[in-house]
């Protein structure tokens, strides 16, 4: 489904250039989901990001980026548009941040739904209100028309992934989607995603800071350091005999509970 060759991104500005993420390949088979892990800085998001064309125009890049054999580096502007969203979508870090504070829900997801299929309003409010319920968003029919700060960071988080479903991508790049939610809301979030994952036959890229996440859900894992991947490989096998120093010290930094 996806491949990436020699993917390198660089940043320029009046002082420097940034060289953000070097020379990184991997491949993504349909259904499988991806996780990529690494401190702050490593390239991940950026190199996410890369995929929908979403890069800044201070942004250089190079390389391949082969989504079912077209090379989303050498699509014309319309083509990325149609891509986003209804092909690739992306569930960001801050769902409040995502979300336009001075519409309703049902006017943004009215929107997105009539952006991408052929419906009328009418149709895409039922839609919108029958997503909300799949997301487990009590009374949806009335909290529809509610605005994003009548709702708690959980619930926006829920919000935003029945707005990318409406598109029904068949890629979905999910950037530290529970970073800033409490564990028990990540726990039911990240069980979420897993249930539709698979109701909707989706690929996956799950881009986080947790390990233990990665490990429990993740077909695969790539190891990113200084926009490099220093490791890659099926979860178990990286976790339990790491190769790379980098890797070691990552799961090192992981908080311990001694008997």
């Amino acid at each position: 489904m996806l491949s990436v060759r020699d993917l390198n991104i660089t940043f320029s500005s009046q002082a420097n250039i940034v060289h953000a993420v070097k020379g990184i390949s991997y491949e993504l088979e349909e259904g499988q989901t991806l996780g990529i892990v690494g401190e702050s800085g490593s390239g991940k998001t950026v190199s996410g990001l890369a995929l929908m064309g979403l890069l800044p125009p201070t942004a250089s890049v190079t390389g391949e980026i082969l989504f079912q054999e077209e090379d989303i580096l050498q699509a014309e502007k319309k083509r990325l548009q149609k891509l986003r969203g209804s092909e690739i979508a992306l569930i960001f870090q801050n769902p409040l941040a995502a979300l336009n504070p001075v519409f309703t829900v049902a006017n943004q997801m009215i929107e997105t739904i009539c952006l991408h299929h052929n419906v009328t309003k009418i149709e895409a409010r039922e839609r919108a209100i029958a997503l909300l319920d799949r997301v487990k968003i009590t009374e949806p029919h009335k909290r529809i028309d509610d605005y994003p700060h009548q709702f708690s960071l959980g619930m926006c988080q829920r919000i935003m992934i029945a707005m990318t479903l409406s598109m029904k991508p068949k890629l979905l790049i999910a950037d530290e989607p529970t970073a800033s939610l409490d564990v028990t809301t990540q726990k039911e979030i990240l069980e979420l995603m897993d249930e539709l994952k698979e109701e909707y036959r989706m690929s996956m890229i799950f881009i986080s800071h947790d390990l233990g996440v990665v490990l429990e859900r993740c077909d695969k894992v790539l190891v990113m350091y200084l926009g490099n991947i220093v490791e890659q490989g099926h979860p178990k096998e990286i976790f339990l005999n790491p190769k790379d120093d980098y890797t070691k010290r990552l799961i090192d930094a992981i908080p311990k509970i001694n008997a």
